[in-house]
This record gives structure tokens, C-alpha cells and sequence, in this order.
């Protein structure tokens, strides 16, 4: 089984193909340019790298979110428009599934987290490669006083996560394997938490 994956929720976009669970290669997207600038011309680039046709690809993986607004909806329109045309199955894997897919053989419980500002951050936890928490948005300083001693942390929230990490497509690519069975015709965007446009429009901070 071929899967392209599209990771475009993090600063710097990033393409990637597997087959088989193995990671054939992977490309950064120029971080001074727009997602949607980029992601196109790095399908192609990898595809030619790799010299497999598009008509080889068996699967779509897409980061649904959370992360950024703009980012979740380029790469979720770019994933279904190529399963659309392709009629192929679209897998949708959450950024914070994506974040945790390096260190699912860690000891204890893995809690992603993605910083949302202001003290407030999107949060899911795993053991063992399994969700144990859903994705939710939380505020920080309370949620942290209610996890395990024994918790890793991971994400981009600084000083809890030891360093900052984002998503990235080979991650991405290598958590769809294992959520395969819930492909779907047409991704949809994960928002926990309304956009920065609403919350203002609504008179929140």
C-alpha cells in the first residue's frame, strides 16, 4: 500500500510517501512561502524523486487538525481533490496523533499538546500507541496538574515539552497505517476551538 501524506497544520508544510509502513521519502516545503504555494510543486518533486506516477497511490493522508486555520483547510482541499480525482480513500489523522506517533513506545502515557495562546493549549494523550484521552482544547495550567508523574510531553508547548516539535508528514504517513481502516471518501477539518475571526466577532478573547 502506497499513502501520500499532506501535513500542512505546522509552520512548515511537508510531503511525504510511504509503502508499507516505510518511509520512501519525505520533503520540507520552503517555510518563507505559503502553504499553498508549496505543497503542490512538493507532490510533484517527490513523486518524480521517487519516480512513481500518481495513478500508484493507494491512499490520501491528511492531518485534520488541530493546528493552523488556514493550514488545516489547504491541506484537507488538496487531499480530497486528489482522492476525488484519483478515487482513491482520504485517512484523516489528528495533529495530535501525528505528534505522538514518534514515541509510541515510550514507557507510561504520551500527552501531546499544541500551544493555542494565552494559556490555553489542544491536548490528547496515549499508552501504547492507543488514545486514551480524545483531543480537546484545555487550559493549560490546570489540565497539567491533573497528569500522571510518569507523562511525557510532546508538542510545541515550551518549557512542559522538553523541545518544541510539530507534526510531519512522515509521522503523519506512518500514523495513517495504523488508522487505515477508517479511511474515508472526503476528510473533514478538526476544530476544537472557534477562529480567531469568531472569537473576535463574538467578543471573546
Amino acid at each position: 500500500m502506497i499513502i501520500l501524506a499532506l501535513e500542512t497544520t505546522a509552520c512548515v508544510a511537508s510531503v511525504a510517501l510511504l509503502e508499507d509502513e516505510a518511509v520512501l521519502g519525505v520533503l520540507q516545503c520552503d517555510a518563507e512561502k505559503k502553504h499553498a504555494e508549496t505543497v503542490l510543486p512538493a507532490i510533484k518533486q517527490l513523486l518524480a524523486q521517487q519516480q512513481i506516477d500518481l495513478s500508484r497511490i493507494d491512499a490520501l493522508a491528511v492531518d485534520v487538525g488541530p493546528g493552523s486555520f488556514t493550514g488545516v483547510r489547504i491541506g484537507v482541499c488538496i487531499a480530497n481533490a486528489f482522492a476525488y480525482a484519483l478515487q482513491k480513500p482520504v485517512i484523516a489523522v489528528d495533529s495530535l496523533r501525528v505528534l505522538s506517533q514518534p514515541f509510541i513506545e515510550e514507557n507510561g502515557q504520551v500527552c501531546a499538546l499544541i500551544d493555542a495562546r494565552n494559556g490555553n493549549a489542544y491536548a490528547a494523550r496515549f499508552e501504547n500507541g492507543i488514545c486514551i484521552e480524545s483531543p480537546k482544547a484545555v487550559t493549560l495550567e490546570p489540565y497539567l496538574h491533573s497528569m500522571p508523574a510518569d507523562c511525557t510531553f510532546v508538542g510545541d508547548v515550551l518549557p512542559v515539552c522538553q523541545s518544541k516539535v510539530y507534526p510531519d508528514a512522515a509521522a503523519l504517513g506512518l500514523a495513517a497505517f495504523a488508522c487505515r481502516d477508517s479511511a474515508l471518501q472526503e476528510a473533514r477539518p478538526l476544530y476544537l476551538r472557534p477562529s480567531q475571526a469568531e472569537r473576535l466577532a463574538g467578543g471573546q478573547e
